[in-house]
């Protein structure tokens, strides 16, 4: 990957979480979301991350935009590392990055029009000349998530879980960001819904010609608009490669066992189910050496005393995992 294709790149992130007991909250341990995980992202692709509940997929999108404070890493955007910078610059930086929530009934303020949720973006990074600018603006961000301008003088309850959620896009693309982070952005929407709105943010990809950071748990959603895919596991990456790739040849236990989860709807084709067995450790106590060894089926001595690097193993696809 040429350095000029790169739009952002992670190296060595980490983010803990205190854990306090007693009076004086004093800290007795720390919950480990995200260990240590480094990764780029090319200009103009869509990078999806993936893995089950818990896994610091969520977390790690709120660190990178400093939406949570990272406890240690770099994170560089096009060049810079966002880490370092003082509050002011930040908030200069974050016209190029922005957000996509996963609820769309929370992420919406209940006591303000859209046209102004919409707008807030546009007004405090000082965008528009004038209020007749501004509403030009809002209508044309409308228009482009498919909403029409009316929808400025009502309020987010008078909308359904697909159209919040379009208004949610509207408000990102507000201050013509670069990236967008989209955390389970169709998780919360019916089947039907979810379809158009991976369409929707799929033109406007190449409309605005964005870059997508996408986390999902649903791998069917994932496979329709990535490009490359990161599996996590306990804070931890454990499987990077293309798309096509992965649900073609997964190398690691744990994204095999996801991919087995995955209904097909050919009632002829039958897929082997591997059932993990046990439960996701506790990210306050991680277990030694490969913190999947506890439910994985194809466990060795080595996995439960020394953990595994993540190695590339055949072309632009990394694994950590000792069976390779």
């Amino acid at each position: 990957m040429n350095n000029s294709d790169i739009l952002l790149e992670v190296k060595n992130l980490k983010k803990y979480f205190p854990i306090r007991k007693g009076i004086f909250r004093k800290v007795v341990g720390y919950i480990k979301a995200v260990d240590d995980i480094s990764f780029q992202v090319k200009r103009g692709e869509t990078l999806a991350i993936v893995g089950e509940s818990g896994c610091g997929k969520s977390t790690t999108g709120l660190a990178i935009l400093r939406l949570e404070e990272p406890t240690g890493g770099i994170v560089q955007f096009k060049g810079e590392n966002i880490v370092s910078l003082s509050d002011c610059e930040l908030r200069e930086l974050r016209k190029n990055m922005q957000i996509i929530f996963q609820d769309p009934y929370d992420s919406l303020n209940p006591r303000m029009k859209v046209g102004d949720i919409v707008g807030e973006p546009i007004d405090i990074n000082h965008l528009s000349k004038n209020k007749q600018d501004r509403d030009i603006i809002i209508k044309e961000l409308l228009n482009n998530v498919g909403l029409s301008e009316e929808c400025m003088n009502r309020y987010p309850h008078e909308f359904s879980g697909g159209q919040r959620q379009r208004i949610g896009i509207a408000r990102a693309l507000a201050v013509n960001p670069e990236l967008i982070i989209a955390d389970e952005p169709v998780s919360a929407l019916d089947v039907s819904v979810q379809a158009q709105v991976i369409n929707l943010l799929q033109d406007l990809q190449e409309q605005f010609n964005l870059t997508y950071i996408f986390i999902s748990h649903d791998l069917n959603v994932v496979e329709h608009i990535s490009d490359r895919i990161i599996v996590m596991y306990l804070g931890k990456i454990v499987e990077v490669c293309e798309k096509r790739e992965l649900y073609k040849n997964p190398l690691h236990p744990y994204t095999q066992a996801l991919l087995s989860a995955v209904p097909i709807p050919d009632p002829e084709f039958k897929r082997n189910r591997i059932i993990l067995e046990g439960d996701v450790p506790s990210p306050a106590n991680p277990p030694p050496g490969c913190r999947f060894h506890t439910r994985c089926p194809k466990v060795m001595d080595i996995c439960r005393k020394e953990e595994p690097l993540l190695k590339e193993c055949s072309d632009n696809h990394f694994t950590s995992c000792h069976f390779y």
